[in-house]
């Protein structure tokens, strides 16, 4: 599936708890993704983009220094990155956080423990959403 797309996308991990970025990373990798960078929290990430301007972005929500929703707000009032498309994975689930993060732009919420199944269909339905709406 990754390869209807005109180059494969860079997919950027955010989460501060280094054996889930390694279990998102493995889904990723059985879905056909190569090319993915990780970061600890916002703030790492915010440098990482710098560099490398990644094609999807999954983010936790929870972390020391720089959240997801204040990395989520920060991405969307930035001329080069608004137009990224960022997944919320997170254990935080309760409604105003789900809304809070869907009303900054998030393009989907994913609720922690994240089954293979579940995840998957959210982000091939989020980049073929983003795909139709460019093209």
């Amino acid at each position: 599936m990754v390869r209807a797309y005109r180059e494969e996308p860079q997919v950027l991990i955010i989460d501060d708890i280094a054996a889930t970025r390694t279990l998102l990373r493995d889904m990723l990798r059985e879905m056909g993704f190569t090319d993915i960078v990780e970061a600890k929290d916002g703030r790492e990430a915010l440098d990482k983009l710098k560099d490398h301007r990644a094609q999807l972005i999954i983010c936790d929500n929870v972390m020391e220094g720089m959240c997801g929703l204040d990395l989520l707000y920060q991405l969307r009032n930035h001329a080069y990155l608004v137009d990224i498309p960022f997944i919320v994975v997170s254990s935080c689930g309760d409604v105003s956080t789900v809304d809070a993060a869907l009303d900054l732009g998030a393009d989907d919420y994913i609720m922690k423990p994240v089954s293979f199944k579940l995840f998957r269909r959210k982000i091939f339905d989020v980049l073929h959403r983003r795909a139709a709406h460019v093209g």
